[in-house]
């Protein structure tokens, strides 16, 4: 089951299911909705840097886990210190983050305002205002993302 709020992504979410023969389901929903659909074995977040309220979704997420549930989130792989004047993909990051992810984030007040280049220290801070008590970054390639595994 995915959630966007987006209804031009979800409609692409189904298209894509549907060509690749992939049971799933999508639903045009804030995230937080996800609360109230559970219990799920993992929840995917792909979109923490994106969010207003990330600590408000993380922790709906939470609340949607089965018991030895996890919420997986990947989010970009940025430096965890910011040294000037960044890699190659850090200056990327930025970009992105300025132009127009966090601009979109900051439409709904009060916003968290993270942007796109959110550090390990930040991810795993969000996590514990969500409830999580562990946070492990996981020891996989993910190219441009890092990934983390949030259990409670």
């Amino acid at each position: 089951m995915g959630f966007d709020a987006n209804e031009a992504s979800v409609n692409d979410a189904r298209a894509y299911a549907d060509r690749e023969r992939v049971a799933a389901r999508f639903e045009v929903a804030d995230a937080a909705t996800v609360r109230t659909r559970g219990p799920f074995d993992v929840v995917l977040l792909e979109v923490l840097h994106d969010l207003a309220r990330p600590v408000e979704v993380q922790a709906a997420a939470r609340a949607a886990l089965a018991d030895d549930g996890a919420v997986l989130v990947a989010d970009e792989a940025v430096a965890d210190v910011f040294t000037a004047p960044g890699d190659e993909p850090e200056r990327l990051m930025y970009g992105w983050s300025i132009v127009p992810n966090l601009p979109a984030s900051m439409v709904e007040q009060r916003s968290a305002a993270i942007g796109t280049a959110t550090r390990a220290g930040r991810v795993k801070e969000l996590a514990a205002g969500a409830g999580f008590g562990t946070v492990d970054v996981l020891p996989l390639d993910g190219g441009f993302f890092r990934l983390y595994r949030l259990r409670t």
